[in-house]
């Protein structure tokens, strides 16, 4: 399928949209992963869709890989999966037969897993650097509404001297956000097209 027919399927579908290079990108707005990036990737005969979650984890390896194909074990259409860096997407491969309707399911898939999996994966693959940033925030007296959902890892008031990074560290709220040299509205060429997450 061609660019055109994907958009022509995202119409159909009254799904908002924009056109980058080769691809388009669809914004999905969740809760707990405010925003999610949907790309839609032309091939022939198909189409690709493809959705940054999070970059690599630093820790829990095994227990957020479980996590991870667990879910695929209930997803449809999308699954969970690593790039050449190990972070963490999930795609789908669609024929040209895909309709607007299906169009809708994919879209809610994908959605659906961002944001009941974001927050597990973070609290399990990031707790070392989470707990980092709260103790860096209220070592400096920032504000920590966004750390709410891990109040858990929030550490005790003798921990914070101990854990707080030194300026210039690399937060916690980074993780997120997709490589500078890979954006995440775009598609990385050399990416394994079926690799999947390794436990």
């Amino acid at each position: 399928m061609d660019r055109k027919g994907i958009c022509t399927l995202l119409d159909q579908a009254q799904v908002e949209y924009q056109e980058h290079e080769d691809n388009v990108v669809v914004v999905l707005p969740g809760e707990k992963r405010l925003k999610t990036n949907c790309i839609f990737i032309p091939q022939q005969g198909t189409f690709r869709v493809e959705a940054f979650i999070c970059r690599k984890v630093e820790e829990a390896h095994e227990e957020v890989y479980k996590l991870l194909l667990q879910a695929n074990w209930r997803s449809l259409g999308v699954h969970y999966t690593l790039d050449h860096n190990n972070d963490i997407y999930l795609v789908g491969q669609f024929p040209d037969s895909t309709t607007a309707d299906d169009i809708q399911r994919i879209l809610g898939q994908v959605l659906e897993r961002a944001d009941a999996d974001f927050n597990r994966i973070l609290e399990r693959g990031f707790a070392s650097s989470i707990r980092h940033e709260w103790a860096w925030r209220l070592s400096r007296g920032e504000p920590t509404f966004n750390l709410a959902a891990f109040a858990h890892l929030k550490p005790s008031e003798a921990e914070v001297s101990l854990l707080a990074p030194p300026p210039g560290s690399k937060l916690a709220s980074d993780i997120h956000n997709p490589r500078e040299d890979e954006p995440e509205d775009k598609p990385q060429e050399d990416k394994p097209q079926d690799e999947k997450p390794q436990p």
